[in-house]
């Protein structure tokens, strides 16, 4: 039964309930009033199914942008703008889409970040990238995308190309920390967790153009440059045949402690970041803490930093769960030594997770992360950054291997 026809059956039913009370004498009261409401209902229900329908829910398709054909460059690039920034750009909140961007790059004059290169002018920049040096002779831990699928020749398959492999080239102050530029930090974005489809990819690099007041390249331009660098086994598509996550990170989406915490790590984009053992598509991320709780909450809670922090007012936790509960929630409590901070001291970790976890949700995923230690990342293969105070799991020797530019055993962050 379709809505149209429930509404109308509706009115119908009212309308009969109210012929039987002049009927029935004796219940014509009874009979009238409950048609009155009836009807009522019923023309509440018409209305409200003659209003255009908008679906809140997933759809079910795994690529999550409709097809491009038919579309304006306008309309393209405010899709790409989408899938960057999201659709709610709460004031006073970092602006995050599926894209995951904004975690780590800088689109506007006077944003502030130093985790990845600022993309201001990229559609310009891209083409002086294909002629650098540092990438005409490459000595990165990845040469090409996948075998023979070669190296970028114009601005368009640079952008394509930095995509689907992040570590073909690697911009000077950006890579891995200790590995001489050689290894980016930065997650393959066809791939889970982002899971990005050809389409949103089209529709982003689109906006990378737009943006700057240039042509973008036509929609088959940037296709042929993804497939050129991204085989036809990994190409993600839209619809129901396609191989884009299912689960995909989403800032806008209440994380509730229904969910497991595998579902609640891939949709807030805790993989952006932290690398965390056991999860396997959260082992590359370099700019935010290891998080291994279990040994890691303990100690710096009662570190100095941390009773300073206190003494401040800024942090509160009195035992290991609260720490991490108080990390998820109000990142700028307390940063871990060795980590950057934005101006006044903020967390470069985006702010708003305390509006997207139920508290025990937090508490939930808080748990998870507490059952994480020392034995368990060694047993992953999952090393604490340089910078983090901490310093490394692992024995000098194999130390000293990943400092040459070895890869470790959480593998590239390039598609290889």
């Amino acid at each position: 039964m379709t809505q149209g026809f429930l509404a109308l059956s509706i009115l119908f039913g009212a309308v009969f309930v109210m012929f039987l009370g002049f009927q029935f004498i004796r219940v014509r009261m009874i009979l009238v009033s409950a048609g009155f409401f009836i009807l009522l209902t019923g023309a509440f229900a018409s209305y409200a199914n003659w209003l255009p329908q908008i679906r809140g829910e997933d759809d079910g398709k795994p690529g999550g942008v409709e097809g491009l054909k038919g579309k304006t460059v306008e309309e393209i690039a405010e899709m790409g703008k989408e899938i960057i920034f999201g659709k709610n750009r709460g004031i006073g909140e970092r602006s995050i889409g599926k894209g995951q961007c904004p975690l780590c790059h800088t689109f506007n004059a006077g944003d502030i970040g130093d985790r990845a290169p600022n993309l201001i002018g990229i559609a310009k920049r891209a083409l002086e990238r294909v002629k650098d040096p540092r990438y005409l002779k490459p000595d990165f831990v990845q040469l090409e995308s996948f075998a023979g699928s070669g190296r970028a020749t114009t601005a368009t398959e640079y952008i394509a190309e930095s995509h689907a492999c992040p570590s073909c080239f690697v911009v000077e102050g950006f890579g891995v920390p200790g590995t001489k530029d050689k290894e980016s930090p930065m997650m393959v974005v066809h791939k889970p967790p982002i899971g990005l489809t050809i389409n949103e990819l089209i529709a982003v690099d689109t906006w990378l153009f737009f943006r700057e007041g240039f042509d973008p390249p036509s929609v088959a331009e940037i296709q042929a440059a993804y497939e050129k660098f991204i085989p036809p086994p990994e190409r993600p598509k839209d619809g129901a045949d396609g191989v884009a996550v299912k689960t995909r990170f989403n800032p806008d989406q209440i994380a509730h402690d229904s969910d497991s915490t595998l579902d609640m790590i891939e949709r807030m984009g805790c993989a952006g970041c932290h690398r965390i053992p056991t999860v396997d598509f959260a082992k590359i991320g370099v700019v935010g803490p290891l998080l291994i709780e279990g040994e890691n909450a303990a100690r710096r809670i009662v570190s100095p930093e941390y009773q300073e922090a206190i003494q401040k007012g800024t942090a509160h936790a009195r035992n290991p769960r609260e720490y991490v509960i108080e990390s998820i929630m109000n990142p700028s409590s307390f940063i871990v030594p060795g980590f950057p901070a934005q101006k006044g001291g903020k967390s470069l970790m985006p702010d708003h997770f305390s509006k997207r976890f139920t508290y025990s949700a937090a508490e939930k995923l808080a748990d998870f992360l507490l059952s994480l230690d020392k034995e368990t990342a060694i047993q992953q293969g999952v090393d604490r950054l340089p910078n983090e105070k901490e310093g490394t799991l692992f024995p000098e020797k194999e130390m000293k291997d990943r400092v040459s530019g070895t890869p470790d055993k959480s593998g590239s962050p390039g598609p290889a």
